[in-house]
């Protein structure tokens, strides 16, 4: 039987008393039984069908209310969300959307946008933050309409995430998952 990696060897070769607390052992059998566990059979079938149902799974939705002379105007969250996304994506260079999260007010007012960002090692994180506020700006005017004169304008908070050095993508952003790096 192979030794652990939380086994140390006594210097006469043998295995010697496990040092790693009860948890770890656990984690080790645990792991062991899944190796040891044949593949289910027709992986591939289940896992095409399992992609099918989530995709045909309605995703909740929220109406935004427009602002303006457009207030009467209704759009989806989901649209909202999509046109953020692709704007800053196709004009942001060096960052890439991770996730856009939508505060909507139960009267349909939208209240605040925040914007995760996948940021390429080296890039300059405040001014892709800038640049992705304005972007979204561009978006919300576009889609939403100005805002009255005096009216309080959306907060846009741009989350800069995976900067540090094991999670940062060292490839194009909009390619590269960083956590398969």
């Amino acid at each position: 039987m192979n030794a652990s990696p939380h086994q140390d060897r006594s210097p006469d070769g043998s295995a010697a008393e496990e040092v790693a607390p009860l948890g770890a052992r656990a984690l080790d059998d645990a792991t062991r039984q899944l190796r040891e566990q044949p593949p289910p059979p027709r992986a591939v079938e289940i896992a095409d069908r399992v992609l099918q149902l989530s995709l045909r799974t309605p995703r909740p939705a929220t109406l935004v209310r427009g602002r303006g002379a457009t207030s009467f105007l209704r759009v989806s969250s989901l649209v909202l969300v999509e046109r953020i996304r692709e704007h800053v994506d196709r004009s942001l260079d060096g960052g890439a959307v991770g996730r856009v999260l939508l505060d909507v007010e139960r009267d349909g007012r939208l209240e605040a946008v925040t914007i995760e960002l996948l940021v390429r090692y080296g890039s300059d994180i405040l001014q892709l933050g800038d640049r992705t506020r304005r972007l979204a700006a561009e978006v919300l005017e576009d889609t939403l309409g100005a805002p009255d004169a005096g009216a309080e304008p959306v907060r846009m908070t741009t989350t800069v995430s995976h900067v540090h050095v094991s999670d940062v993508t060292v490839g194009d952003p909009h390619l590269v998952d960083p956590s398969d790096e």
